[in-house]
């Protein structure tokens, strides 16, 4: 019977063992998607006046058919594509996040 026990108590010392670990990379990723998510607001919030601009312009001078295009056309306004850089990477929020998923490496 001690035979028995043996991998019981193994199984045991290991949830121990693992279950904090695990908790501490949960609150990591919860802090991160919490910073990423401030990140986000905040890059948003200095873009969306940008893109109605752009927009606004775009219908002005018809470069596009209508409204409803120019707004297609610039709803990615800001985000990175192709080899053009996303822009406002460089906020105290996108920064926070970025020092915080980069520390312990």
């Amino acid at each position: 019977m001690a035979h028995t026990c043996k991998p019981l108590a193994v199984v045991v010392l290991l949830a121990a063992v693992a279950g904090p670990v695990g908790a501490a990379e949960e609150d990591r990723d919860t802090i991160l998607a919490r910073l990423d998510a401030a990140c986000e607001a905040a890059r948003q919030e200095k873009l969306a006046p940008l893109r109605l601009q752009y927009v606004e312009e775009c219908v002005d001078k018809k470069e596009r058919p209508d409204r409803q295009s120019c707004e297609r056309f610039y709803a990615d306004f800001g985000n990175r594509s192709g080899n053009r850089a996303p822009l406002f990477y460089d906020l105290p929020e996108c920064v926070a996040a970025h020092d915080y998923r980069t520390k312990d490496r």
